[in-house]
């Protein structure tokens, strides 16, 4: 499991950045950015935000414990990913989980036919609709560990 504190730390080393540059970001003092880079402070929703903005990467990034770094998708500025979902109406759609929800348990219900029609599905595409294979090494994972 990745925890966010060591994605904040991946990120900062992966961009040649420095701790006090997270703290003015978050608008916490250079001791709690060191803080939280170790994993001795929270964080707050504030910071969450903070994070989001100051790295342009989604907040379903920071929430899954499975990335330690994002992917391409996962990049606020990506090839107009904003103006494309806005494009596509999803941004309209009242209870766009409750979407993906019914979306993933059709695919997941024709899995085979779905993977032959569409080969070519990246990684994030086949963990977005809950067909991506389980990791090499994942055998013994408890849930919620």
């Amino acid at each position: 499991m990745v925890l966010i504190h060591e994605k904040i730390t991946a990120l900062l080393e992966q961009r040649r950045l420095k701790k006090r540059d997270l703290a003015r970001a978050l608008g916490v003092s250079p001791q709690t950015a060191t803080d939280i880079c170790k994993g001795r402070s929270a964080i707050t929703l504030p910071h969450l935000r903070n994070l989001i903005t100051f790295f342009e990467v989604r907040a379903e990034f920071w929430l899954d414990h499975d990335r330690r770094v994002p992917e391409d998708i996962d990049h606020l500025a990506c090839r107009g990913a904003a103006n494309a979902l806005a494009r596509t109406g999803l941004t309209q759609v009242h209870d766009p989980e409750r979407l993906l929800t019914m979306l993933r348990g059709f695919v997941q219900r024709h899995r085979s036919e779905f993977l032959v029609t569409f080969p070519d599905l990246t990684a994030a595409e086949r963990r977005l609709l809950g067909l991506a294979e389980p990791n090499a090494g994942s055998i013994g994972h408890i849930a919620g560990a």
